[in-house]
């Protein structure tokens, strides 16, 4: 019985050590989409850093129209590289800020299997290639396009 409940504490132990493990393996880009893209582009330049994979990303993506009524929405997505830049599996849209339509969510879905179409194979250098292979990316694309900003600014200068 006592190596039984020893046995159970440490699969439980593994278990979470491994989640732990998986979580630092997970990186979030947060990409803010101030307009439209009319036209969308495979990255040409050799992506070394976070911030360029971002760029690269961003001017990958066309979004969808976007429906004034309802308001943006913000997509997040999870999508892996091999170190050649090209895709590890399957990207994976994984949450809507929002809840949408199913017309929605197929434009979505479309629009996001285009934009790692587009990306795909990603120009990294060989540290880069080395660095991102086989980490989870967590891609988060805020579409700010329809976002209501204040009327008025909030710094103001009295004379």
């Amino acid at each position: 019985m006592r190596l039984r409940r020893a046995v159970c504490a440490l699969a439980a132990l593994g278990a979470v050590l491994n989640a732990d493990a998986a979580l630092a393996q997970r990186l979030t880009l947060a990409i803010e989409i101030r307009g439209t893209n009319p036209n969308p582009a495979r990255p040409t330049a050799p992506v070394n850093t976070l911030q360029e994979l971002a760029a690269a990303l961003a001017a990958c993506w066309s979004p969808p129209p976007a429906d004034r009524e309802r308001g943006p929405v913000d997509v997040i997505f999870q999508v892996s590289f091999k170190r050649t830049g090209e895709l590890f599996g399957k990207p994976r849209i994984v949450e809507f800020a929002r809840p949408v339509t199913p017309e929605e969510r197929g434009r979505y879905y479309a629009a996001v299997a285009e934009a790692i179409d587009r990306c795909s194979s990603m120009p990294f250098t060989e540290t880069m290639g080395g660095a991102v292979a086989g980490r989870v990316f967590r891609v988060n694309f805020i579409d700010m396009r329809n976002r209501r900003q204040a009327g008025i600014p909030w710094l103001t200068k009295k004379s």
